[in-house]
Order: C-alpha cells, then sequence, then structure tokens
C-alpha cells in the first residue's frame, strides 16, 4: 500500500468514525477517529488481528481501571497503578496494540470523574466504531497479480542471462563481473518479490494462497546454489570435453527455465554427464586434478538446483490434486 493509498484510508476511515460517534451523540468523538488512524494497516489480517486486540484490551483495561478508581479514587496515583497492571498483563496476552488507545479512553473515566456503565459504554463504542471503520476502509486493497508476476518473469530472465554467462565463462570468456552483476540483480528482485508476495498473502481473507511466496521461496534457494556456482567457475583453467557438455546443458536449463518444467529431462542428462565423469580418464597433472574437482562440484550444485525446481514442481502439483 503506498502513501496515497493510505493517507486517503486513514482520512477515510476517520471521518466516518467521528461521524458515527458524533450521530451517536458519544463523548470524545475525536477519540475514535483516532483510533481508526491507528488502526489501518498494511495487510488486511494486521488489520484484523489488531482489531481483535485492541477490542480485548479495552475489556480489560475498563475492569482494571473501574476497580482501582473504585477502591483508590481518580487520581494520579491510581493512573500509574494501573500502567502498571495493566501493561504487563497486555503484553502477556499479546494484546499490547490496545494499550494506547485503550489508556486515553480510560482517561475520559478520569475526566468525568466516573466509572459508571454510561462512561463505559461510550469508550467501548468508541473503541469499537474506530477498529471497524479501519477495517471496513481497508477491506479493499489494490491486487499485487500483476506486479508479482512481472517479477517472476524478471527472476527467470535474470537467471537465463546468468545460466547463459556460466557457459560463455566454461568455453573461455572471462566475464566475472557482469555475472557478478546478474547474480546481484537476481537476488534483489527475489527479495521484492518475497516481501510483496507476503503482503499479497496477508490480504487474503477467503481462498488464502501461497503460491507466490512458495515460488521466491524456490527462486531464493537456487539463487544460492547459484552464486556457489559462481564461485567455482575461476577454478576451471582447463579446456575439456566435460566443460563443453556442461555448458551446453546451462543453456538447456536457461531455456527451461518456466515454472511448469518438470526437470525430469535435465536431472536425466545430468546422470549421462556423471557417467561420462566416470568413464573419461583419470587426470594426469596437478592442474587438470584441480580443474575436473572444481567442474565436478559445479555438476553437484547444478543437479541440486535442477532438484529445488522439480521438487517445487512435485509439491505444486501433489497441492492442486
Amino acid at each position: 500500500m503506498n502513501i496515497t493509498v493510505r493517507t486517503i484510508k486513514i482520512t477515510i476511515a476517520s471521518l466516518l468514525a467521528i461521524l458515527l460517534a458524533q450521530g451517536l451523540n458519544l463523548e470524545h468523538p475525536l477519540a475514535s477517529g483516532v483510533i481508526a488512524i491507528l488502526s489501518v494497516l498494511e495487510t488486511k489480517q494486521e488489520s484484523i488481528k489488531t482489531a481483535l486486540a485492541r477490542i480485548g484490551s479495552a475489556i480489560l483495561g475498563f475492569i482494571i481501571a473501574s476497580i482501582l478508581f473504585y477502591f483508590i479514587g481518580y487520581t494520579i496515583f491510581a493512573f500509574c497503578l494501573y500502567l502498571l497492571i495493566f501493561i504487563p498483563i497486555t503484553c502477556k496476552w499479546n494484546l499490547q496494540s490496545g494499550i494506547a488507545p485503550t489508556t486515553v479512553l480510560v482517561t475520559h473515566f478520569m475526566t468525568a470523574q466516573s466509572i459508571s456503565w454510561v462512561w463505559q459504554l461510550n469508550g467501548f463504542v468508541l473503541m469499537l466504531i474506530g477498529v471497524v471503520m479501519a477495517l471496513l476502509v481497508n477491506s479493499w486493497m489494490p491486487s499485487q497479480q500483476k506486479e508479482l508476476n512481472c517479477l517472476k518473469e524478471e527472476i527467470e530472465e535474470e537467471m537465463r542471462v546468468a545460466l547463459v554467462m556460466f557457459q560463455s565463462q566454461l568455453l573461455g570468456e572471462k566475464n566475472f563481473s557482469s555475472i557478478h552483476e546478474h547474480l546481484k540483480q537476481l537476488d534483489n528482485k527475489i527479495h521484492e518479490m518475497n516481501h510483496l508476495a507476503f503482503k499479497e498473502y496477508e490480504n487474503q481473507v477467503i481462498n488464502r494462497s501461497g503460491y507466490f511466496v512458495r515460488y521466491a521461496q524456490m527462486r531464493k534457494e537456487q539463487s544460492v546454489v547459484l552464486q556457489k556456482i559462481y564461485d567455482n567457475l575461476p577454478l576451471i583453467k582447463l579446456a575439456t570435453k566435460q566443460n563443453e557438455v556442461l555448458a551446453d546443458l546451462f543453456v538447456e536449463t536457461a531455456e527451461q527455465l518456466h515454472e511448469k518444467n518438470t526437470g525430469l529431462q535435465l536431472l536425466n542428462d545430468i546422470l549421462d554427464l556423471y557417467i561420462e565423469f566416470k568413464q573419461s580418464d583419470l587426470p594426469k597433472t596437478r592442474s587438470e586434478f584441480e580443474s575436473r574437482a572444481s567442474l565436478f562440484q559445479i555438476l553437484n550444485d547444478f543437479e541440486r538446483f535442477i532438484k529445488i525446481k522439480r521438487e517445487f514442481y512435485i509439491n505444486e502439483q501433489s497441492s492442486l490434486s
């Protein structure tokens, strides 16, 4: 929710709360508007949880304040004692979001020098109006689906570019800085998508879907693997037949990055490459041995890269059946 939408929502919620409180002839109607301001939050789920917490804290706070004011009187000492009791309990019961608005309503008892049912009802209705108006206004949230789909395409494109660059690197081209930049952009886009996906998930009350959250997590795991491959690429110093086969596999994967790809054929191709490794002649020099070992590690990491995607595909298919 951008600042413009949030400002408009807060203004409307506050105005509606104040007008309704005035229409019901409640005392201190502006308090309801302030509560509405505090209750317009980033997501629907957050708003609902906060609304329930504030209603619960109001009930608790009124009970504590009424007992103290009845026995001690409407004094600063009684008010401080109320805070000493009220705040720890609300924190323990996870109702702390209601501390400030409830305490404001409690001060109305002190101003009126009364804890009669009229003032109790007045305060509770002010709280109820404030949170309900905020929930009503916050029931509309702009969908992030379009932005999430765009980010998904951008993430896959960054991965394609990185994989093609891996191929070039294995075939002798020196492009470490370019690869590093693309991997950095990839991480930034995944982080952005993850943040947006969680917000979208929290804005769903009915038929909640965590698909984009899971997708972002899957790509994040793959991004970590790509970074490991990048770290090992400079260690490949000799041109071999296995280099060329793995380089071709990088390009093949780049062409099959779509979310619906099963990854099974790619795993079979990796298995063939493992067999070729085993059947090839043993390294004859230290340099050849180190290069072969690094290439084998890259192959292991790349297999993990494909398996992460395949596990995601299988899990998604299972959830649909």
